[in-house]
């Protein structure tokens, strides 16, 4: 078995009478894109701080390609760690900031130039060199850093919500930057965030927190097609929950159900075809979004359902508020959440 770059063996932290993370085991596999998801206090940066060597478990330890690093000082560590708010030295220019590293180490001056430029280049800003951090836009300033933490040629990069400080746009424009750099660089990148669809978009692997524990780890495919918790499904994504009664009324069964809304359409036929579910129910809510129009319908059966629809042509009507109206949805897309997961055992290794 291929000897993992991270790992944390039953990990808790506790501050006083606070448990930020409680008994986490993961193993992250080398080149990975690994994502650590969830809300605030959910344990996902105190995670990522005890990986950096920031923090010191209180139980429990990490490893890096198998070597117990829990009572390793951070600069003892082939880590290098990527924070939100840059941490660039307004005083120096680009080229120097990205240098720092390496002339802390006592690296030569011409090795340092060189590798600087290197690393420029990986993050397209080669012609930046001279520039100040006052003289670039968010999303360069974020490559700089970037860029000062692959010049150390670390086997992992932390990345702390790198991306939290910018405009929705340029987001997205440095999640695909993200993405490119790792493909081209190779290293294992993990990546904390509470933004799922930024997660779902970079990841080769996710990691849900929830109260200091992981819910679920797994591709972003199956995170967010085969949620094994409610947590999981109502954090990842949207879902509509049916609960047990409506269950009983429209499917025949009694047991709680969730949905996709994307797999939720308005019936277009009288009788449901074969395999599919028909409810009728009142539209209670309708969400445009550009490119498509989520609407919410509250079902005679006593659950609510939201519908994802993609956007109608001219002349085509869109359900409105209070409109009495029959959606449906194929038996096969009903899922079947746990509502806690057990964490006696590891989980996350990857096969």
């Amino acid at each position: 078995m291929t000897t993992p770059a991270v790992a944390a063996r039953t990990v808790t932290k506790r501050f006083g009478t606070i448990t930020a993370v409680d008994g986490v085991s993961v193993e992250i596999a080398g080149g990975e894109f690994f994502s650590l998801l969830g809300p605030s206090g959910s344990g996902k940066t105190t995670m990522l701080r005890m990986i950096a060597g920031f923090e010191l478990p209180t139980s429990g330890r990490i490893e890096l390609d198998g070597e117990d690093v829990t009572r390793q000082p951070p600069f003892d560590r082939d880590v290098n760690t990527v924070f939100q708010d840059y941490a660039l030295f307004p005083h120096m220019n680009v080229r120097k900031n990205v240098e720092y590293g390496l002339r802390v180490k006592g690296v030569a001056k011409s090795e340092r130039r060189e590798r600087a430029e290197a690393a420029l280049h990986t993050v397209r800003l080669e012609a930046f060199g001279e520039r100040k951090p006052d003289q670039l836009s968010g999303g360069q300033r974020q490559r700089v850093a970037l860029a000062r933490a692959l010049v150390n040629e670390p086997k992992v990069l932390l990345l702390d919500e790198p991306l939290g400080a910018l405009d929705r746009k340029l987001r997205e424009e440095m999640q695909l930057e993200l993405a490119r750099i790792q493909r081209d660089v190779g290293i294992t990148f993990i990546f904390v965030t509470h933004d799922q669809g930024e997660a779902l978009t970079l990841s080769s692997r996710v990691a849900v927190f929830n109260a200091g524990r992981i819910e679920q780890v797994g591709t972003p495919r199956e995170i967010y097609e085969a949620p094994a918790t409610e947590f999981v499904a109502s954090f990842v994504g949207t879902t509509s929950v049916i609960g047990e009664e409506a269950a009983a009324a429209l499917l025949g069964e009694s047991t709680a159900r969730v949905l996709r809304p994307e797999r939720v359409r308005m019936a277009t036929a009288a009788t449901a075809p074969e395999g599919c579910v028909q409810a009728p129910g009142t539209v209670a809510d309708v969400q445009y979004h550009g490119d498509g129009t989520r609407v919410r319908v509250e079902i005679d059966a006593g659950a609510s359902l939201v519908a994802e629809l993609p956007n109608r042509h001219e002349g085509e009507s869109v359900p409105a508020l209070g409109d009495r109206v029959t959606v449906e949805f194929d038996r096969s897309d009903l899922m079947t959440l746990e509502r806690s997961t057990s964490h006696d055992q590891p989980i996350g290794e990857k096969p």
